[in-house]
């Protein structure tokens, strides 16, 4: 197997993964039920293309029916009430974020076919 398909095979398993987080998971609850709350009905089709955790806050992109991408800022604090919210399709997320790394270009290219299977 060369690099680059060991690297997609790894990248897909992460994806898998995460979405099997965000729908199971304890911890994912708080995120879960934002997303719910937010866009009214959503499927299984998740995945977290991005997720930076930071000191008082995890970012979050998530890919949601493979036609909208999401941006949550969710403070670590559950009682802080400052949480962002952002949603676009996919187009304007990739034109927003032209300083995307090529992983993560490859990272959401994955994802949308991972969304249309």
């Amino acid at each position: 197997m060369t690099p680059r398909r060991l690297s997609e095979k790894r990248m897909i398993e992460e994806l898998e993964a995460g979405r099997e987080h965000l729908l199971t998971a304890p911890t994912a609850r708080r995120l879960l039920s934002l997303l719910r709350h937010q866009l009214l009905s959503i499927s299984r089709n998740l995945y977290i293309v991005r997720h930076i955790p930071e000191q008082y806050e995890e970012l979050y992109d998530i890919l949601v029916d493979g036609v909208t991408v999401v941006h949550i800022e969710l403070p670590r604090d559950t009682s802080s009430t400052g949480v962002i919210f952002e949603k676009s399709g996919i187009r304007e997320y990739l034109q927003t974020s032209r300083h995307m790394s090529k992983p993560n270009r490859r990272k959401l290219e994955l994802a949308l076919e991972l969304a249309r299977r």
